[in-house]
């Protein structure tokens, strides 16, 4: 647990090493949300898009802010590292030492996660404040539930950027691979607009898949969408999603060491 403790701490310092990075990155959220909401703005202006959609106009304005907040917690970005690692022999130092290649990212992966969330926290705060005084239906333990499916969205994350770093036991070069999933992802996720406005056997599928777990099912708790009963097989999903990726990701470890090379490093 020191071991953890330590590597956890390394993470915050090495998302604050480049502070101006750190900020500009905070910063880029803010494009997205302006095209989103310049689009949203202009649907919804020009015909009963409410009905299509299903969304109320505040609605929309409030899932497009909370999911790009709900992204940037989530957001992987350690499986170039582990690509690294894996071609440039770095994880030889890993595998010579008492410590775990899976917590060490895990652990740096979640420390670096905390400058952005005190970052996000008071402005996630006011928007929700906002929405409150619009009739947001927010309680106690929406709130609590929020929370916690957040947390299991961070944790569903890294196991499925994991599994995909893994891949760099089997292919060449997986650099071009990452921004493309990534992007994928993103869409898939509910970070850039709400699956189910599709509705039909689209919404059915996505509802099944692990990655709109992520972001809209979280999003979708906080703003009132979800009854009780749905929270709760959302939350099951989760859980289910992040053991099966956790089990992937130990299979793709054993599979991937037996064909590591462990030049350079």
């Amino acid at each position: 647990m020191n071991q953890n403790r330590c590597v956890f701490l390394m993470g915050i310092e090495r998302a604050m090493e480049y502070r101006v990075s750190f900020f500009l990155s905070m910063l880029s959220a803010i494009f997205p949300i302006v095209i989103q909401v310049t689009m949203w703005n202009y649907l919804y202006g020009h015909g009963d898009a409410a009905a299509v959609f299903g969304y109320e106009h505040e609605q929309i304005l409030l899932y497009t802010l909370l999911a790009v907040i709900v992204s940037q917690l989530v957001g992987a970005g350690f499986e170039g590292e582990m690509n690294s690692d894996i071609k440039m022999g770095g994880l030889n130092k890993y595998l010579v030492r008492p410590v775990s290649y899976k917590w060490y990212q895990f652990f740096s992966f979640t420390g670096q996660k905390v400058p952005r969330l005190l970052v996000a926290a008071p402005v996630m705060g006011g928007i929700l404040a906002v929405g409150a005084w619009q009739g947001l239906p927010l309680s106690p333990g929406r709130v609590l539930l929020f929370l916690g499916s957040l947390m299991l969205a961070v944790v569903l994350n890294f196991c499925i950027f994991y599994c995909i770093g893994l891949l760099a036991f089997w292919l060449t070069d997986v650099d071009k691979l990452f921004g493309t999933v990534s992007i994928v992802l993103t869409v898939a996720s509910g970070g850039v607009f709400p699956l189910d406005i599709f509705g039909g056997w689209v919404e059915f599928v996505m509802n099944l898949l692990p990655f709109g777990y992520t972001t809209q099912f979280p999003v979708n708790i906080i703003n009132g969408r979800f009854g009780w009963e749905r929270i709760c097989v959302g939350i099951g999903f989760q859980a289910g999603w992040i053991l099966l990726f956790a089990w992937l990701g130990e299979w793709m470890w054993r599979r991937g060491l037996k064909r590591y090379v462990g030049t350079g490093g």
